[in-house]
Parts: structure tokens; C-alpha cells; sequence
């Protein structure tokens, strides 16, 4: 029986560490692609809410995109923000389609994922201190369709400024999709942290569907799991004390 109860005492607290090493999140702002009123609209172009959002770019002197404050997104937080997009036709500027996806701290930097077109190859990537438009500008590259079906990309700004693309379609990129903040570009908003998406390039055009788009504060994991850590412990004790 001694051996049973530490046996189980075992499999609690791998089990409660395993919980405790990843990272936890907090949902923060949402879209929702049939009514988008909790994001503010840029630009003149079209946008067509229902079952998707579908942002109508087709002007080489226009855009449209949206933004939300959200305050996860200061320095010094770790945010992630989850898309799901279909970019359904571009005609692009140089290597820029114009869409893409923005975590903003509104005073040093911005961690931006963009659908790109680089060496014939379509994919995400991120960008640095440059024109959209110039190849140079996305030292970071993970190829991946956009057009030929929608993608969810999870794109994370940590706590030290760092972007990173943590997944595309549910899959870690292999070798790891990290851009460090010294080579981030400014805030897109001066004055306040926001979310953004969209088709935000004056000069390339196209014609995107989102359905689904949000923020999610990382939360540390000492705060996430301390708790469940320390009732971890106190169960084991119980059960090794049992007669």
C-alpha cells in the first residue's frame, strides 16, 4: 500500500509540473469578425463583417486596417496574439502583400508579422528596421501559404521586447522564428500599447478574410502555478502519511 500511495504521490507531481512549465494565458481583447466595434478601422477601403472580416484593399494610395488599445501589450509584458487569415488576392509591393499582424508597446517597438512574397515563395515574416516593401527588411522567414487556404499564426512579444513567431498552424517553426528587440521597428500608435491587423500597406493591395483574432496575456508561471504547486505538496504529504 506504501508503495501505491508514493506511486500516486509520483504521478500527481510530474503531473503538477508539467502544468506548472508551460505557459499560461489569459485571453484579453477578441475579435468578433461579424461585429468589430471593439477595434478601431484606419484607412478608407472596405471592410465586410460576417462569418469572416473581409478587408478589401485595392487602392495603391489607401488601406485598411484596425487597432484596439490593450494595455497586456506595454513593455515589459509578454502578449501573444493569435490570427487566423486568408489572404485571398494581393498584388503586392515588391515582397509587401500589406497584410499583417502587430503587437505595439506604443513607445519603443512594434513585433509585426507580415504576409510576405520572398524569392517567389510565399510565408510570415517579421519585421525589422526597413521598408515593408524591401526583402532585407524580414530577416526572419517561415514559409508557409497563405493564399491557398487560411493559416493561424501565434505571434508573441515577450517580456524583454523580443518577437517571436511561436507557431504557425498549431507547429513550432523549426529552426526557431525569433527577432530580437534591438532589431524591432517603432510603435505603429505613439502614446498607447494596442493589437492591430490588417491590410495596412498604402501601396501593396489585397483583399483578406479574418476569422478569428486575439490578444492573450502570457501570464509567468510562478504566479500561473504556485498555486496549484502548493496544493500539490500538501496532497502528497496527506497521502504519505496514510496509514
Amino acid at each position: 500500500m506504501a508503495r501505491h500511495r508514493i506511486a500516486r504521490a509520483s504521478t500527481l507531481m510530474a503531473f503538477v509540473a508539467t502544468i506548472c512549465g508551460q505557459a499560461q494565458l489569459a485571453a484579453a481583447l477578441t475579435l468578433d469578425p461579424a461585429d468589430p466595434s471593439n477595434f478601431t478601422s484606419e484607412g478608407t477601403q472596405d471592410a465586410t463583417a460576417g462569418s469572416v472580416l473581409t478587408l478589401l484593399d485595392t487602392s495603391v494610395s489607401d488601406f485598411i486596417s484596425f487597432f484596439a488599445a490593450d494595455s497586456d501589450a506595454q513593455a515589459g509584458n509578454a502578449v501573444d496574439v493569435v490570427a487566423t487569415f486568408q489572404v485571398l488576392q494581393t498584388a503586392p509591393n515588391n515582397v509587401d502583400t500589406g497584410n499583417r499582424v502587430v503587437i505595439s508597446d506604443g513607445w519603443t517597438s512594434s513585433a509585426i508579422a507580415a504576409s510576405i512574397i520572398l524569392n517567389g515563395v510565399r510565408g510570415i515574416g517579421l519585421l525589422s528596421q526597413g521598408p515593408t516593401h524591401d526583402p532585407a527588411s524580414y530577416p526572419v522567414f517561415v514559409p508557409v501559404d497563405w493564399q491557398a487556404a487560411p493559416v493561424t499564426i501565434r505571434l508573441r512579444r515577450t517580456a524583454t521586447g523580443d518577437a517571436e513567431l511561436v507557431e504557425i498552424d498549431g507547429v513550432a517553426p523549426n529552426p526557431r522564428a525569433l527577432l530580437t528587440s534591438d532589431q524591432l521597428p517603432g510603435p505603429t500608435h505613439l502614446g498607447f500599447p494596442s493589437v492591430e491587423f490588417g491590410a495596412a500597406s498604402v501601396e501593396g493591395q489585397s483583399i483578406v478574410a479574418y476569422s478569428a483574432f486575439r490578444s492573450e496575456h502570457v501570464v509567468p508561471e510562478p504566479a500561473a502555478g504556485s498555486l496549484l504547486l502548493a496544493l500539490a505538496f500538501t496532497l502528497v504529504a496527506a497521502l504519505r502519511q496514510r496509514p
